[in-house]
């Protein structure tokens, strides 16, 4: 049986009462009250519902009495079950011609209701198959691999990982793909298994998403490794502030590697923090390294002059003990700005 609960039954109690002009009780499978315009009522045995439910039918009830005030009651039946009772205070005559059309309408917020909560169990169950696939420690067991079929995925076969980043909300549906899934509100990763199939997700997504990050693994024979290549690309594009929104980890690989090997360095993260104080000087090196250290150039894109783009870059030498000027200390910069990604939370 159906259960209805209490902020379902007040959720439809205070829709109703926007158009109703009585007061509305809802009560539950045993005749408690569990939504009510009088809240005081919620928790108290309906009388009228109750005999409702003994019943199978309409209550109606002509005079107040001690424990019941007059109206209608009037049970909600669900597939052959009686799951509550809607009960409309007021005289009969001005009460009746709103009881099956109340009915009508809390049969259908409760299969509305229904239908999202199946919707939510759906999408629970898709986002743990995720967070196992993406799990390099998983082991292919015929019942995972069976599993993995109903979101279009052959864990036998090669597979590529595009991962989405964007700065705005991003629906999984976006890719009218089944083997899309969420990282998170604004991020997404598709499991791609046919060649031909990613340029046309590519542009789908571009369509509706036209500043959204993207970022593609190499073929993999685990997705998980294909998750970590491709969110190692993210966090380059990114932390680099490149001019592509696209890229592929094939054509960054080296150097994703050696992010890798350094992730735990305790002076690339002190440096990072360092650099997190301040967008304004992480933007300026981005600009002045994608602008290939031409200073006029980068001071045009930064809408500033000359002298305060020195200033700037100078700042960094100071904050960070790299001179941006600097072959080998530059390479430390890059490196700063692509962990900066990770230690914010980006890309993850």
């Amino acid at each position: 049986m159906y259960k209805l609960t209490k902020a379902q039954a007040q959720t439809i109690v205070d829709r109703m009462m926007k158009d109703i002009p009585y007061n509305l009780n809802i009560m539950n499978h045993t005749g408690i009250i569990i939504g009510s315009g009088n809240p005081k009522r919620i928790g108290s045995v309906h009388h009228g519902a109750v005999k409702a439910i003994q019943q199978g039918h309409t209550i109606e009830i002509y005079e107040d009495e001690e424990f019941v005030k007059k109206g209608i009651n009037v049970p909600i039946d669900l597939n052959g079950e009686i799951v509550g009772v809607v009960g409309i205070s007021g005289e009969v005559a001005e009460t009746r011609p709103f009881g099956n059309l109340l009915k009508s309408a809390v049969i259908l917020l409760i299969n509305q209701s229904i239908a999202s909560e199946k919707e939510t169990s759906k999408h629970g169950l898709k986002q743990d198959f995720f967070h196992l696939m993406i799990n390099t420690d998983i082991h292919y067991t015929n019942e995972f691999i069976h599993r993995a079929l109903q979101y279009e995925i052959e864990l036998t076969k090669p597979s590529q990982v595009l991962y989405v980043d964007s700065p705005t909300k991003i629906s999984e549906y976006v890719t009218n793909c089944v083997s899309t899934f969420k990282i998170s509100a604004y991020s997404l990763c598709v499991v791609i298994q046919d060649d031909n199939q990613l340029n046309s997700i590519i542009q789908a997504i571009r369509m509706k998403n036209t500043k959204a990050f993207l970022s593609v693994s190499k073929w993999n024979d685990t997705i998980a490794e294909g998750f970590l290549q491709a969110k190692s690309a993210m966090r380059i594009l990114k932390g680099l502030n490149m001019d592509e929104r696209l890229i592929y980890y094939s054509n960054c690989e080296l150097t994703a590697d050696m992010l890798t090997s350094l992730k735990s360095s305790t002076q690339i993260d002190h440096a990072s923090q360092l650099l997190k104080l301040d967008e304004e000087m992480i933007n300026t090196l981005q600009i002045y390294l994608n602008c290939n250290l031409n200073l006029n150039e980068t001071a045009s894109q930064l809408m500033i002059h000359r002298n305060t783009l020195s200033y700037r870059l100078n700042k960094i030498h100071s904050i960070t003990g790299k001179d941006p000027k600097n072959l080998l200390d530059r390479i430390e910069l890059i490196f700063m700005l692509i962990h900066h990604m990770k230690s914010r939370g980006g890309s993850d």
